[in-house]
């Protein structure tokens, strides 16, 4: 029994497989400029609410708050799982002021419904996060990944090159 019905996977070559490859760094570089497209300060989400729930993170894992404001009650998480200091005082009940991101990439948004991420907090009249700070690290970890993509974007381009001569040599030979 044949898994594809497809005959296109019986006959893949190395030049198939080189553009495959090439296709997805395109797509992963197309992603990467989509989702680095962050905003300025002036243009976060300002909201002023009260925290219904706390969940600190740490080791990767984002720290979350749901707070209730004029929005709903919305979900907001701290960038790469960093637990600013202060965000340990926060209680259920608190009331807190945050600027936010809308997480344009959040695939179970249609489930849990729209999530954000923080850019800065206030809590009892304290600056926990402040906006320079979430941009410098943001910033940091999106050239770290934006070198990996090109790196295998040029990697896979020079795979698609060889293919292609090979592909070409082979044609020439057979004539």
């Amino acid at each position: 029994m044949k898994l594809f019905a497809d005959k296109s996977f019986e006959k893949l070559t190395l030049l198939s497989v080189a553009f495959y490859i090439f296709m997805l760094a395109v797509c992963a570089k197309g992603i990467y400029l989509y989702a680095s497209q962050h905003p300025s300060e002036e243009e976060l989400l300002v909201v002023t609410g009260i925290v219904r729930d706390v969940r600190l993170g740490g080791d990767g894992s984002a720290t979350r708050l749901k707070v209730e404001s004029e929005y709903g009650t919305r979900r907001y998480s701290s960038y790469y799982g960093i637990v600013w200091p202060g965000m340990e005082r926060i209680r259920p009940g608190d009331r807190v002021e945050l600027l936010a991101e809308r997480n344009r990439l959040n695939k179970n948004e249609l489930i849990e419904g729209k999530s954000y991420y923080i850019w800065g907090l206030v809590h009892q009249q304290q600056r926990i996060i402040q906006y320079a700070d979430v941009r410098e690290l943001v910033q940091g970890k999106e050239a770290t990944v934006n070198r990996y993509i090109n790196r295998w974007l040029a990697a896979s381009c020079l795979f698609l090159a060889v293919a292609g001569v090979r592909k070409m040599i082979m044609v020439l030979k057979r004539e």
